[in-house]
């Protein structure tokens, strides 16, 4: 019994070297997974149609601006800004962070 746990302790020891020798598979919120993150949450807003399914909800850029300032409105302009002013942006960095995978993994 003795021989089997010291070879399944060295296992796990060699496991762990390697996985420090390695860079880390450690999980994390570090900033390059914050920054994948904004991403990937900015191309979900991005690609919201307003013909096709903000107008149908009643989140239409055009049908709001007479409206009192509320949270909604607000949440409406995020949304405008974003597939307006983002767009060339978000493009850039979507192409650079596919480089930056490709190339670092």
């Amino acid at each position: 019994g003795e021989r089997r746990s010291g070879t399944a302790e060295l296992g796990l020891a060699s496991l762990s070297a390697r996985r420090r020798a390695r860079g880390g598979a450690q999980m994390g919120l570090g900033l390059g997974s914050l920054f994948l993150a904004s991403i990937l949450v900015l191309n979900g807003l991005a690609i919201l149609n307003e013909e096709r399914f903000l107008k149908r909800i009643g989140w239409g850029y055009e049908e709001n601006l007479a409206s009192e300032p509320s949270l909604k409105k607000q949440v409406i302009n995020l949304l405008y800004a974003v597939r307006v002013l983002l767009r060339v942006p978000l493009l850039v960095l979507n192409v650079l962070t596919i480089l930056m995978k490709l190339l670092l993994g």
